[in-house]
């Protein structure tokens, strides 16, 4: 009954997932090398893990279990990730803590528009870094001059999420570059865009980090 559930969920939610998986795979396209290892740290519903791994990447999906007011994490993107890993073969883990994975085990972690929703970001970031041999890709919600989003903005993305009672640690890209720096993290590249997902314009950042050299 469980699997009936998930499938069904997944199947319903299909029409938004993808799309927005295809444009989120699509802004990585110049900052992936085809082919390696791939943790999603912060999967949600693992259509963009599923959309890697179908162009070669061998894909971990990693999240947290969902705290009480992520509504939207337990009724959907809880539900949808567990039948597209079983679907598509990919490990899927749950921890509530530190990774449980050895340093340097992945050639990349991808952190897509999920550290403003950690209670602690530095110390995500931190076991992402920890867990990265060649790089850490973060995309986040940064407005076109580079400020933190504004109130509209963060209860649009609580909306989206039916997220309730949780930070929402959205930072400015002069922030964003602070935090990367106290972890030792270089920025290699970074991308700019702006999308109208829902229904106002909203400014994205992809941030292509590297971790420091042992």
């Amino acid at each position: 009954m469980g699997a009936r559930r998930d499938a069904l969920i997944a199947a319903l939610y299909g029409p938004v997932g993808w799309p927005r998986a295809r444009r989120v795979v699509e802004r990585l396209r110049e900052h992936l090398p085809p082919g390696g290892s791939l943790l999603d740290l912060g999967a949600g519903t693992g259509h963009t893990g599923v959309l890697l791994a179908r162009q070669g990447w061998a894909v971990t999906l990693a999240d947290a279990p969902p705290h009480p007011g992520a509504w939207g994490q337990r009724l959907i993107a809880q539900p949808a990730a567990r039948h597209l890993a079983r679907q598509a073969g990919l490990r899927r883990v749950l921890t509530p803590g530190p990774l449980p994975f050895p340093d340097a085990h992945f050639d990349t972690v991808l952190l897509a528009f999920v550290l403003h929703h950690c209670p602690d970001p530095p110390g995500v970031l931190r076991e992402a870094a920890r867990v990265a041999r060649r790089r850490v890709l973060v995309l986040e919600d940064v407005t076109g001059d580079g400020q933190r989003p504004g109130r509209l903005a963060r209860v649009l993305d609580a909306l989206v999420n039916l997220e309730a009672g949780h930070p929402h640690a959205q930072r400015s890209h002069a922030d964003w570059l602070r935090l990367f720096g106290a972890l030792h993290l270089t920025v290699h590249a970074r991308e700019r865009w702006t999308s109208r997902e829902i229904g106002v314009p909203t400014g994205h950042v992809l941030y292509d980090l590297r971790p420091a050299g042992p």
